[in-house]
C-alpha cells in the first residue's frame, strides 16, 4: 500500500513539474495575431474613458483595440517598451506596453511626433488608458 502511495505521489509531482516548465517556457502572447475588435483614434479612446469610465470599461476592457495616434514619448525598460500616444488632454493619453522577449521580436521604435497605429488589449484606465501585449502595425 505504501509503495502505491509513493508511486501516485511521484506521478502527480512529475505531471505538475512538467506543467510548470511548460508555462514557464511558453512565449509571451501579443495582440498581433488576434483579430481586432475595435479601431479608434487615441483622442476618441481617451475622451470616452474621461467622460464615463464605467461605460468605457464595459465597451473596451479586455478587447483587442487598434489605436491610431501621435507619439508623445517612447521609453525602454529592460524587455518592455512603452509608447505614449497623445490623448488630446494636455499630457495624458494612451500608454502602450510592448514586450520584447528575444532577438526575433526586436522592433524599430517610433519617433516622437510620428503618427502610428498600435494594436493591443485594453487594461483600463489609471491616469492614462493602458494597452498591454501591444504590437506596432
Amino acid at each position: 500500500m505504501r509503495k502505491k502511495y509513493f508511486l501516485i505521489a511521484g506521478i502527480v509531482w512529475l505531471v505538475l513539474a512538467g506543467l510548470g516548465l511548460y508555462y514557464y517556457d511558453k512565449p509571451h502572447a501579443n495582440a498581433g495575431d488576434k483579430s481586432t475588435d475595435i479601431s479608434i483614434t487615441a483622442g476618441d479612446l481617451f475622451s470616452q474613458f474621461q467622460q464615463d469610465e464605467n461605460a468605457a470599461n464595459k465597451k473596451f476592457l479586455d478587447k483587442i483595440i487598434e489605436v491610431k495616434g501621435t507619439v508623445m514619448d517612447v521609453q525602454q525598460s529592460g524587455n518592455t517598451t512603452s509608447v505614449q500616444l497623445d490623448g488630446g488632454s494636455g499630457g495624458a493619453g494612451i500608454n502602450c506596453s510592448i514586450a520584447i522577449n528575444n532577438e526575433k521580436n526586436k522592433i524599430t521604435l517610433p519617433e516622437k511626433g510620428s503618427v502610428i497605429t498600435i494594436k493591443g488589449r485594453c487594461a483600463g484606465m489609471l491616469m492614462d488608458v493602458n494597452l498591454v501585449d501591444c504590437v506596432i502595425q
